[in-house]
């Protein structure tokens, strides 16, 4: 049956894609990895109950932050609602403003300057150096031109912003207006992550992606000849979506110059579960998009882009700050309605927009509430980081060869599921099936480990443990 629905799949499938390398992977799959069962990675907030109501989260934060270290880097992420209407597949929160928009709008981003200013007042933060600012949505260039420049001014107002502070946003192609993209370019940004989905025209048009993917690539080219690192969105499992289609589309964004690529399975929430279910997704087998998944990571690494996350491929321009903070031992600083941040061992969340508005003063930046991690929680966490990095580093791989797993060890389980392969530095990184079961393998970890940490220290080292 699985050979079946694999020479099904693949029988026409683009000269590009290295189909027998595919195979292998897809035949080693056993339970637990079940295509059809696949999980996304939760933070800790998504795991447990808060420990903190938002005051009392507020109130330890202020408490532990003047004992951060001084020159420990930390992001900015700025998380914006807004978008000029909500596309039909968009499983993100966020929403288009009725009337009043310009008002909303504005309100909204004195609320967010209110609350970077709060937090720049709380210990060293604002000595501490910015590694990069990432605004994403929803759709961050909505706000507009003069809405964009208050935020950049009062970020470099009340924090440490270098020359080497990476200032990073998303957007769609219909946002970037001329003057948008001058007034981006002044203010310094200079990564640009697009939501692309798809360059299928048909496709686009089913997911209510108004612009023509001319005007595009034409943005592409703009942005790039500007020195811009662009990164894109594609999505698996879209209505007449065609495997020949997404390779070429793939093949059409590197050749542009493109530096990197997030490949994503649509999601099915209760925001896109109406439309879903009027084209037949909503009860469909995931096996299709695995394949679709799979060919596009590995048409990725022919190009020779690498892993810098495990759904994320990139060129060497591409050093997706934001995304990778964890990896460094960086804390993030999040800001916004449904932001959410971590200052050392501590994570704490906003609530969603109403709430948000109404709460957020001059005194509260209006969390939602927070949680410190357990030392269990610590103890396992470096493998967790490098599972979602997209990369094992020997350190970890030795010692997870001594976790036991249904009488072999974790890494040799990973092994032959065909989920890590090794590197040329004697780690292993995560193959196409590592990232399309990043949480499962996350999930897996937490529930054989848990008793294996508690007699040893080996999988705790100190650097990179933070997201």
């Amino acid at each position: 049956m699985k050979e079946q629905l694999f020479q099904e799949y693949f029988r026409d499938a683009p000269t590009a894609v290295n189909v027998p390398q595919i195979r292998e992977q897809w035949l080693a799959l056993t339970p637990p990895y079940d295509v059809d069962h696949w999980l996304l990675p939760l933070p800790v907030w998504g795991q447990r109950p808060y420990d903190h109501t938002g005051a009392e989260a507020w109130q330890t934060l202020r408490n532990d932050l003047p004992h951060a270290p001084p020159d420990r880097p930390f992001c900015i992420y700025l998380h914006i609602p807004f978008c000029s209407s909500k596309c039909h597949f968009c499983d993100c929160y966020s929403f288009k403003l009725g009337a009043y928009q310009a008002e909303h709008v504005q309100n909204y981003v004195n609320r967010l300057c209110a609350e970077l200013r709060l937090w720049s007042q709380q210990g060293n933060l604002s000595q501490r150096p910015v590694s990069t600012v990432h605004m994403g949505g929803g759709t961050p260039t909505f706000l507009g031109e003069a809405a964009l420049a208050q935020i950049v001014a009062c970020c470099r107002a009340h924090f440490a912003i270098t020359q080497d502070t990476e200032w990073a946003l998303e957007s769609t192609v219909e946002s970037l207006t001329p003057g948008m993209m001058a007034t981006m370019h002044r203010a310094g940004y200079r990564r640009l992550h697009l939501g692309v989905q798809s360059l299928e025209e048909p496709v686009r048009t089913a997911i209510g992606r108004r612009r023509p993917v001319a005007e595009l690539l034409d943005r592409i080219e703009q942005m790039l000849a500007l020195g811009w690192v662009v990164s894109v969105d594609l999505v698996c499992g879209l209505p007449g979506q065609t495997l020949a289609g997404f390779v070429a589309g793939i093949q059409t964004l590197a050749a542009a110059g493109v530096n990197g690529f997030s490949l994503y399975e649509l999601l099915i929430y209760p925001q896109n579960q109406k439309w879903a279910e009027s084209l037949g997704l909503a009860r469909r087998s995931h096996v299709p998009n695995y394949f679709m998944f799979q060919a596009g990571a590995n048409v990725l690494a022919g190009y020779g882009f690498g892993r810098s996350l495990f759904n994320h491929w990139a060129d060497g321009r591409d050093h997706n700050i934001y995304f990778t903070f964890p990896t460094r031992g960086e804390d993030c600083l999040a800001v916004g309605t449904i932001a959410d941040g971590v200052m050392g061992d501590y994570h704490y969340r906003h609530p969603r927009y109403a709430a948000y508005m109404r709460q957020c003063g001059v005194e509260q930046p209006g969390l939602q509430g927070g949680l410190r991690r357990t030392a269990m929680e610590s103890a396992l966490l470096p493998v967790r980081t490098a599972v979602l990095s997209g990369a094992i580093p020997s350190q970890l791989a030795l010692a997870l060869q001594t976790v036991p797993v249904n009488g072999q060890s974790l890494l040799h389980h990973w092994q032959q599921q065909r989920l890590i392969q090794p590197d040329a530095d004697g780690g292993f990184v995560l193959t196409a099936n590592g990232g399309w079961f990043a949480g499962n393998m996350v999930r897996q970890w937490h529930n054989v480990a848990a008793g294996f940490v508690k007699t040893t220290a080996r999988l705790t080292p100190s650097a990179g443990c933070s997201g």
